[in-house]
């Protein structure tokens, strides 16, 4: 009975023996519904610690990390492609600039007087000339721009009509057409120059009705009409003096042109595709011709003899700069040809006509005409006279060999006065000849002491140019000097 009762309490305590084990095994952290043995400050550290919610990026901050990432190595991965990525961004970026800009201030003014009809044509009209040249395109082009021009109303002998045919001549020109291109302007010119007259011929008569006293009839009108129809006279004069006054004003500008068509001939004729010296003299002729016919009719008109420099009314015949380049243009000609008896008298109402435009105030088209006139001069100094007495004829000549070194000496004075800006290198240029000019002078007058001191002076002055046709010059005349 005893055993019995010790079994049963041994078999009691192995029982209470793995409990306890597995108690004492237990966590002290684990979390359970009894205390536990943390401490306190360890559950304040972690609630302090702890973030209470998720940070959410913006779109851009998300747009910024990925670029890094992406750039991150990238020029290391791809050296050369890189840059030339760059470059050609950039040159993109340059080129469309640069076309814009030309587009605003180059190409926009130049078409902003025309319907846009026309204008669209004239586009693709320059662009078979001055980018892809096609004479047959172009031609095409502009030929539907006239067509164009006309059927919208355009005046047919507007700047811009008679633009578009000149245009017309420099493309031909351009395209080696010269023949062509003369046709052109000789047909204009004719054109215009009949518009002007029977335009003149008109206004004239008009001018001699009114002055002769001649109204017009008046018709039988009741009382209560008379002040309307008063009223619509007086529009209607108005309106019709509107127009006399824009005829004119087209008749000075197609005049002006025509005296540029003249030169542009002069130019083509004398060119080596057809070597015509004669008609080119005509062409020059005609068009000084032009400008002193001009001259004398606006003086008897009260009018301006030359238009202003700038923009406006005054604008639409030549001013006196131009007149006088014409004519300076027409004595070079009669100069090469040793016709200095013809180009003086040119050259001289020319400079007359300079002074009076510039005023107190020279530029260097004072200087090369001074110099001119002194070349002029030698040049006739140097032709033989016609018989008469042996005299008259020492006189004649050492008179106006004396009068060309005074001529030339002019020149160089003059340019002295002339500072930058105006000063250039045609002034600069000049003065070489001058100095030149003034050595054969003194050739001619049997001083060869003075000659080549001229010479060398004007050696020197080229040099320092690099003029190397004034150091020729200067050159052949120190060796003429030495034979």
């Amino acid at each position: 009975m005893f055993r019995a009762a010790l079994g049963r309490a041994c078999a009691q305590a192995q029982k209470l023996v793995p409990a306890q084990r597995q108690a004492w095994t237990r966590s002290i952290y684990s979390n359970n519904g009894r205390p536990t043995l943390r401490p306190r400050y360890n559950n304040t550290n972690v609630d302090l610690f702890t973030i209470p919610h998720t940070r959410h990026l913006t779109i851009a901050q998300k747009i910024r990390m990925k670029y890094r990432e992406a750039s991150k190595g990238v020029f290391r991965k791809n050296p050369v492609l890189l840059p030339l990525a760059i470059f050609s961004v950039v040159g993109g970026i340059a080129v469309f600039a640069y076309v814009s800009y030309v587009e605003v201030t180059r190409v926009q003014p130049q078409y902003h007087k025309f319907p846009q009809q026309v204008a669209d044509q004239l586009r693709t009209a320059v662009y078979y000339t001055e980018i892809d040249l096609n004479p047959p395109k172009a031609l095409k082009a502009y030929k539907e721009a006239l067509r164009t021009a006309v059927e919208m109303g355009m005046h047919p002998f507007s700047d811009e009509v008679l633009g578009i045919k000149l245009q017309v001549a420099m493309m031909l020109e351009k395209s080696g057409l010269v023949k062509p291109a003369v046709e052109v302007l000789e047909r204009t010119k004719t054109e215009a120059l009949k518009w002007i007259e029977e335009g003149r011929k008109a206004e004239s008569a008009l001018a001699d009705k009114s002055k002769a006293g001649q109204a017009p009839v008046k018709a039988n009108v009741s009382p209560e009409n008379a002040q309307i129809n008063e009223d619509d006279l007086q529009d209607a004069e108005k309106r019709l003096k509107e127009m006399q006054e824009f005829e004119a004003k087209q008749r000075d500008r197609a005049l002006k042109k025509v005296v540029g068509i003249e030169m542009k001939l002069a130019e083509l004729y004398s060119s080596e595709y057809i070597q015509d010296e004669k008609k080119a003299e005509d062409a020059q002729v005609a068009a000084v011709e032009l400008c002193l016919k001009e001259m004398h009719r606006r003086q008897s008109l009260g009018l301006p003899v030359g238009g202003a420099a700038g923009e406006g009314d005054s604008e639409a015949w030549l001013n006196i700069t131009e007149i006088a380049t014409a004519l300076a243009e027409l004595a070079d000609t009669y100069t090469a040809k040793d016709r200095s008896e013809l180009a003086m008298p040119l050259y001289l109402r020319a400079l007359e006509m300079i002074r009076v435009a510039e005023g107190d105030s020279p530029s260097c088209k004072q200087v090369v005409l001074l110099n001119s006139v002194a070349s002029a001069m030698a040049g006739q100094a140097q032709v033989p006279a016609k018989p008469r007495s042996q005299e008259k004829q020492t006189v004649s000549r050492e008179q106006t060999i004396d009068a060309a070194r005074q001529w030339a000496q002019k020149a160089i004075d003059v340019a002295a006065r002339i500072q930058p800006p105006v000063r250039n290198e045609e002034c600069d240029m000049t003065c070489v000849a001058a100095t030149y000019n003034l050595g054969e002078i003194a050739e001619l007058q049997n001083k060869p002491d003075v000659a080549q001191q001229r010479y060398t002076e004007a050696k020197s002055l080229a040099q320092g140019l690099g003029y190397e046709e004034g150091v020729t010059m200067a050159d052949e005349g120190l060796k003429r000097l030495k034979k």
